[in-house]
């Protein structure tokens, strides 16, 4: 079990170090907003994959269901970020506030750090 918790902290420390990172100077506007919708669709891989290695422990930390349910949302997420609409955005935002609020407090609190990531990527790229 310790060492499924430091690769996970390990990974989430990796995935943090990639999501604070700021477009490069360079980069044109639609590159930035390319580099920006990257980092956030990471955010949501680290997310989904949270949750299904959650799933996989004994006993499980993530229900089956909410493990099933976060993969749904990802798909969607992604899928609605690539669309580039207006308003993605808010979309990915609602959509994510809404699985949260299906999860039990248990698995509200393991996904929290996760959970704050996208708010934060989410933030960033309005």
């Amino acid at each position: 079990m310790r060492r499924h918790v430091t690769r996970h902290a390990l990974l989430l420390l990796l995935v943090l170090a990639t999501a604070c990172t700021h477009a490069p100077p360079s980069l044109s506007p639609a590159g930035v907003v390319d580099f920006n919708q990257t980092r956030l669709i990471k955010g949501l891989d680290v997310f989904m994959d949270i949750a299904f290695a959650g799933e996989a422990v004994t006993p499980p930390k993530v229900s089956p269901q909410n493990a099933t349910r976060i993969r749904d949302y990802h798909q969607v997420a992604v899928r609605t970020i690539l669309k580039r609409d207006a308003g993605w955005q808010a979309q990915v935002a609602t959509g994510l506030d809404g699985v949260v609020a299906t999860l039990t407090p248990t698995e509200q609190q393991i996904l929290a750090p996760y959970v704050a990531l996208l708010k934060t990527v989410l933030q960033e790229v309005q």
